[in-house]
């Protein structure tokens, strides 16, 4: 899977901009706040999910033009030549795959597919939970059009059910109102542990290994899923669900089910966000993102493309070396402030950001 081409307008601080990466590895130098992240942003919003900085749609439009934005991309995958035509407007983001009619953005899942890894990816093992299930799902939403469905309806009656609880005191017929919720988040919620239960596994595998190489196995990296309910099958998370109404009533929010779940990960069976130091702990997020990239290779039979976003900086020159080496036959897109290293290391084009303007300079 390669970018082709990409045409920005009206996209953050990118009023204008085309974009022509080398299918190998290309450099987007520039100083800090110039638009070199936001220019890896507009190229993972065409895999059809939401931006990786977590953002609403309405803030990427450039505040100073339309308030629109407008993205066009050719890219290669599945043996062919494609195009994406991706709008972001007060209306939130449509998209037209290979000149089709346009539809909701979401819809282009598993066409065109990036693995990002960034610096707030660093503090991924010892950040929150709620960290840690948002890499599951933004890797999850992009491989499968069936979860992306499923977590989208459990995330709407998670709301809802939210929304009830609060006011469930004053409300006489909350409980019979309630077990309707229950009974179909239960399903929703088997299917979404059902799947990161399954990319958990391969992970363990895949960043099992990709940490012994790099740490030249002085201590095993693993890695499970833990389902705050204790059963996969939705007749056990209904049952339990139930079993904690009170607690969610005295709470005002739902206190199980995949929402509430965590990715855990181990050095030598000791948790690693309290045991590991912080070059362990950076070791294994590496080895995660290195993982998630086998993954998507492996299911999609292709290499996603990959966006490193000025995390070289922040890992030392061992680790430096060890992720260029294992970027492989992937197309990568890379910031930094500094190109030398990365020249040196690969056969690397080299474009600078100022001001949101984009020039190629090697």
């Amino acid at each position: 899977m390669k970018l082709l081409r990409e045409n920005i307008k009206g996209f953050r601080n990118i009023r204008e901009a085309e974009f022509l990466p080398s299918t190998a590895v290309t450099v987007i130098c520039g100083e800090n706040g110039q638009g070199k992240t936001n220019l890896l942003e507009s190229i993972f919003m065409l895999t059809g999910a939401k931006s990786f900085r977590h953002v609403k749609d309405r803030e990427l439009p450039d505040k100073n033009g339309s308030g629109s934005s407008l993205i066009e991309a050719s890219f290669f995958a599945e043996g062919r030549q494609q195009e994406i035509k991706l709008s972001i407007g007060s209306k939130g983001r449509t998209a037209s795959l290979n000149r089709g009619s346009e539809r909701k953005a979401s819809e282009l899942a598993g066409k065109f597919c990036c693995v990002v890894f960034s610096p707030e990816h660093l503090d991924l093992v010892k950040g929150t939970p709620a960290e840690r299930r948002r890499f599951m799902d933004t890797a999850l939403c992009q491989l499968s059009a069936g979860y992306l469905s499923v977590l989208r309806e459990y995330t709407r009656l998670l709301q809802q059910k939210n929304a009830l609880l609060k006011d469930a005191r004053n409300i006489s017929a909350a409980y019979d109102m309630l077990d309707v919720y229950d009974e179909r988040m239960a399903d929703a919620a088997s299917a979404i542990i059902r799947y990161r239960t399954e990319f958990a596994a391969s992970l363990d595998n895949d960043a099992g290994e990709a940490y012994s190489s790099v740490s030249g196995n002085r201590e095993k990296l693993s890695v499970s899923y833990l389902n705050s309910a204790g059963d996969p099958e939705a007749e056990a998370i209904e049952r339990m669900m139930a079993a904690s109404r009170g607690d969610d009533i005295r709470n005002g929010y739902a206190t199980v089910g995949p929402h509430r779940d965590d990715l855990e990960l181990f050095l030598d069976g000791d948790p690693a966000r309290v045991y590991g130091s912080q070059g362990q702990q950076r070791t294994a997020v590496l080895s995660l993102k290195l993982a998630e990239a086998s993954i998507f290779r492996r299911k999609l039979g292709e290499e996603p493309v990959l966006l490193l976003d000025d995390v070289l900086s922040e890992l030392d020159g061992g680790r430096q070396e060890f992720l260029l080496r294992r970027l492989g036959g992937s197309q990568a897109v890379i910031t930094c402030c500094d190109p030398n290293f990365i020249e040196r290391q690969t056969d690397a084009d080299v474009w600078r950001m100022v001001s949101g303007t984009l020039e190629k300079i090697g």
